[in-house]
């Protein structure tokens, strides 16, 4: 008897153990938790901007990289434009901001409109394909990445990101300098 109830005890534990995951973020590291883990380059894609040129998400890589997906319908994602155009006003010289329209689920003039409306400044890219929420599994939005100068993914906000989550990812990326 005693030992049938150490075999639950141990059965018990390994399921809430393996229940603590989140799921969608495999190979990312959560904002909210302030911690880091080996992750890998991120995938590449082309998006294009208002003029119709394409543009790869390798050609900025040698910079820290925020990656924005949203769409104009999406009422958090249109909460945390204000959050992001103050960070490009200030860190826009050395942070490569790319703020993914997700076109295929929006469209493309009302995503034009929304930001001339509202006046935002930071690069605002349009997913015309699909192809950067395929590759990127989007399911929900927003979702921001912060990408190092080597590429790698060094974390993911799977939600509207706040001000200070924000700031974690900049310092994050910029290794502290401010």
């Amino acid at each position: 008897m005693k030992r049938k109830m150490i075999w639950i005890c141990l059965l018990l534990a390994a399921l809430l153990l393996a229940g603590t995951g989140c799921e969608g973020t495999e190979g990312t590291t959560q904002a909210t938790t302030g911690t880091t883990s080996p992750v890998p380059t991120a995938p590449d894609f082309t998006v294009y901007d208002e003029d119709g040129n394409p543009h790869k998400l390798s050609d900025f890589f040698g910079k820290p990289i925020v990656l924005n997906f949203w769409a104009s319908w999406c009422p958090p994602c249109k909460a945390e434009m204000p959050d992001f155009d103050e960070k490009y006003l200030e860190y826009g010289d050395r942070v490569q901001f790319l703020m993914v329209n997700l076109t295929t689920g929006d469209t493309f003039q009302d995503a034009v409109n929304h930001i001339k409306r509202e006046g935002y400044q930071f690069p605002v890219f349009y997913d015309l394909t699909g192809e950067a929420g395929y590759v990127y599994e989007i399911r929900g939005i927003p979702v921001t990445y912060f990408i190092g100068v080597d590429g790698q993914i060094k974390a993911q906000i799977p939600q509207m990101a706040t001000a200070s989550q924000l700031q974690w990812g900049m310092d994050l990326i910029l290794g502290g300098q401010k």
